[in-house]
């Protein structure tokens, strides 16, 4: 072998099994998006991910656990482009960039995906289990955000964080759900109009 020739890295049995599980929890998120939580096998998602028919099943053991994964990818994808957001003024200003982020990725089939699941929460145990979870992360990222804008000044030290991220999310989740029934649906001038009466319900004077 030429010496300056290195040879290529072996991918380890777990990262062959990491890349698999990614590939598969991608295809079962399209299904999700355009066929509803019941109108799909885990055979379609090994065929639809290249692989065998039976792998979904030795990876995630039943469609609901595959599904739970579905909706955890979907949420740690907002966090992640969130993260990448231009860090600008914490408080109001953060929840504004955030309000329209979820705005933006309202429309794409991942969201779409999530949106169906939370549905189906309401008949499934373990996935309502998982929603819930999820639910209150976001309550609790947007509770922190506006604690800080208390603290810094940007947010009214009379307001509720707890009551106020509830209406915040109540009002994204609204969203998510028009963006589903209606594809011709605008959610930017609702968004912005949300933004302009939060700024005059919350932001210090």
């Amino acid at each position: 072998m030429p010496a300056d020739v290195t040879p290529k890295k072996r991918r380890t049995q777990v990262e062959r099994r990491e890349k698999a599980e990614a590939k598969l929890i991608g295809a079962a998120t399209d299904l999700v998006a355009r066929k509803g939580f019941d109108g799909f096998s885990l055979a379609e998602v090994g065929d639809l991910a290249g692989f065998s028919r039976g792998l979904p099943g030795h990876y995630f053991g039943s469609k609901i656990e595959l599904q739970n994964r579905v909706a955890e990818y979907v949420v740690s994808e907002f966090y992640k482009d969130a993260a990448e957001l231009p860090v600008r003024e914490r408080g109001i200003q953060r929840i504004n960039d955030l309000i329209r982020h979820y705005i933006k990725v309202s429309k794409l089939e991942r969201v779409k995906a999530l949106t169906f699941l939370f549905t189906q929460a309401q008949i499934e145990e373990s996935l309502k289990k998982t929603m819930t979870r999820l639910h209150n992360q976001a309550i609790s990222t947007l509770k922190q955000e506006i604690e800080i804008g208390i603290e810094s000044g940007n947010i009214r030290s009379d307001v509720d964080p707890l009551l106020q991220a509830g209406v915040i999310y109540a009002f994204l989740r609204g969203q998510l759900a028009f963006a589903v029934l209606d594809t011709n649906y605008e959610t930017v001038p609702l968004g912005e109009a949300f933004i302009s009466n939060l700024k005059q319900s919350i932001a210090a004077k």
